[in-house]
């Protein structure tokens, strides 16, 4: 279907612009030639998975459809990754070629349309579910990330899905926002705008704002918008905070604005009552990568307050037995890289409720997996168990759900809180940045009797409702 499109667009609008950067934009009809270029080359070096560990940008989605094309199976490289997750991802999907990143040593190096590609022998790759397009990977909720196959099928039927949905909206220009290595934007920032036939702008990473995946610049994303005026954006919840103060500060800013995409994460009730109120056009969404990433979705004429909106046309999604939402899609995974094929239905490990119009409310999750503000999940026992190896700590307790940064409560032993501090600093540099000590909140009541469980557990619920006011202002300082 995506060749299909493109050769569609290329002969119905041929000079218009289908994809554009900084400093040049590539019409429909380059589009559909770069792309068939790279099949072409990929085909020749006789490529069967690729990782891709670049840079936002027009040749990232290039690359991503041309191997869509040629049935090569991509492995986007998440840049939040460390070094020691990349090389799990490269071994654990047996990949053969990676375009991007550091020099690999006993790979090949060969010219490649956008730079170089480097070209590795498998002699015995790890079987995949049949039907399999991409691996997309977790972000890491522990330090060996999961795999999740996803099938072209699946992938085409959620953007067409939701094109369709849109199409009223005359979405003419889509500014990519998020990482395109994260399986929402490579959705709505390659996908959907290919269907729309709608302009894509696609600026690295650090020209919207980012400065590692957990601190971000408010007036580069400004210079973003003025500059480019998109017609839609794809936000996590910190940049739509963003984006109200920039809504309210230089409205010009925001004018050309028609659809507004937020999830990822938890978000605050009021910050969406307030963009609503100021005239911003944010709909809520819901969705996870096993379920092709988007499930539900407010749209213009069906939205409700404190929902995630009403199931895709197609999806099912029902409430189990322990009040966890499970999903029956048409672009549910094919099932996790070496685990066995996934079942019919997705057990989503979050709690929620349906009301009698279809609409979802998430009340929680079931484990104890955070999601920061930036919409990185880690499961919390995995740095704290990091930090026990810290021969000045007693105990970590970390908290990053909703917040901006992670507050890691830390109880020192005596008189050793300067070198807790050290050590504590120096293992968050080796850790991702989305599950990084970012604040140091030292305190005792985390190991006092009552917070801890009879095997010595911290009982966060608990915790959190005591400290909760200290966390937070810990966590807003700068």
């Amino acid at each position: 279907m995506f060749l299909n499109t493109l050769e569609k667009q290329a002969t119905l609008q041929p000079d218009a612009i289908a994809l554009r950067d900084e400093t040049r934009s590539w019409s429909w009809q380059q589009y559909l030639a770069a792309v068939e270029a790279v099949a072409g080359q990929l085909a020749s070096l006789q490529v069967k998975r690729l990782a891709l560990e670049r840079d936002n940008s027009p040749e990232w989605a290039i690359i991503d459809l041309a191997c869509l094309v040629s049935g090569v199976v991509i492995v986007p490289l998440p840049a939040f990754f460390t070094a020691g997750q990349k090389a799990w991802v490269r071994s654990s999907a047996s990949v053969d070629a990676q375009i991007g990143g550091e020099r690999l040593a006993g790979w090949q190096e060969h010219d490649f349309l956008f730079g170089r590609v480097q070209i590795r022998v498998v002699d015995d790759p790890v079987a995949l579910p049949a039907g399999t397009a991409k691996i997309t990977y977790t972000s890491g909720t522990t330090g060996e990330p999961k795999g999740v196959c996803l099938s072209r099928d699946g992938m085409a039927w959620t953007a067409s899905t939701l094109a369709t949905a849109l199409q009223s909206l005359k979405l003419e220009k889509h500014l990519v926002t998020l990482p395109l290595s994260i399986l929402l934007e490579n959705l709505c920032g390659v996908y959907i705008p290919l269907l729309l036939g709608a302009e894509t702008v696609i600026l690295p990473c650090a020209r919207i704002g980012f400065e590692g995946s957990s601190r971000f610049n408010p007036a580069q994303f400004l210079q973003a918008l003025t500059t480019f005026s998109p017609h839609s954006l794809v936000l996590v919840p910190e940049l739509l905070r963003v984006l109200l103060h920039l809504h309210q500060q230089v409205p010009a800013s925001t004018q050309a604005l028609r659809f507004v995409a937020t999830g990822g994460g938890r978000v605050p009730a009021s910050l969406l009552a307030m963009a609503t109120h100021r005239g911003l056009p944010v709909y809520e969404g819901y969705g996870l990568s096993e379920c092709g990433s988007v499930v539900a979705l407010n749209l213009p004429g069906a939205t409700q307050a404190h929902s995630v909106g009403q199931p895709l046309p197609g999806v099912e999604v029902r409430v189990d037995d322990q009040q966890q939402l499970c999903v029956t899609s048409p672009a549910n995974a094919l099932g996790y890289l070496g685990a066995p094929p996934a079942a019919p239905v997705v057990a989503t490990g979050d709690l929620g409720t349906i009301d009698e119009y279809g609409f979802i409310q998430i009340q929680g999750r079931i484990k104890n997996v955070q999601i920061n503000a930036f919409g990185r999940n880690f499961s919390p026992e995995w740095p704290e168990s990091e930090a026990m190896a810290c021969p000045a700590v007693r105990r970590v307790v970390i908290f990053g759900d909703g917040l901006k940064q992670n507050v890691a409560l830390v109880d020192a032993l005596d008189g050793q809180q300067a070198a807790a501090r050290e050590q504590l600093q120096a293992l968050s540099a080796r850790l991702p940045d989305y599950a990084q000590f970012h604040r140091l909140l030292f305190t005792s009541a985390i190991s006092e009797p009552g917070m801890l469980t009879a095997n010595s557990r911290p009982r966060r619920d608990l915790i959190r409702q005591t400290l909760w006011p200290q966390i937070l202002t810990c966590s807003e300082e700068e």
